[in-house]
């Protein structure tokens, strides 16, 4: 039977993100925005590897892109998580986004960072969003 207690933590950690760069292997390919600036919400729910995430930012197509999907980090090193994110999202050719994903935490900080591979047709990239805990 759970107790008084275990009713009053929190089962969840919310956080704010800011969307900022992006990095193109393949910079010939198209002319690429690399300054991407949005905001975004993360809810991280304690003991499960999952992270619901909502926001917006300006792609590297140049285009508005409003998201939502989750990120599932099921590895853990240390202060980071290693995963995918996967998520529904507007400006781009395909609405339904899968990016590999790298986490860090310390503390009330962190930072989340896509690694997306050359695909045909395409310039892999790089792109950074920092985190800040709302709790």
């Amino acid at each position: 039977m759970p107790t008084l207690d275990e009713f009053s933590t929190t089962p969840h950690r919310d956080w704010l993100t800011l969307s900022g760069l992006s990095h193109h292997f393949q910079p010939d390919r198209r002319d690429w925005r690399e300054a991407n600036p949005g905001v975004g919400f993360e809810r991280e729910f304690d003991g499960t590897p999952w992270v619901a995430t909502a926001g917006y930012f300006r792609n590297s197509y140049d285009r508005n892109t409003f998201y939502v999907g989750g990120r599932w980090m099921p590895l853990a090193a240390g202060p980071f998580r290693f995963g995918a994110f996967g998520l529904v999202a507007t400006g781009y050719p395909s609405p339904v986004l899968v990016l590999p994903t790298v986490s860090a935490q310390l503390g009330r900080v962190g930072a989340n960072l896509i690694a997306v591979p050359n695909l045909p047709g395409y310039s892999g990239y790089l792109g950074l969003q920092l985190r800040f805990a709302l709790d």
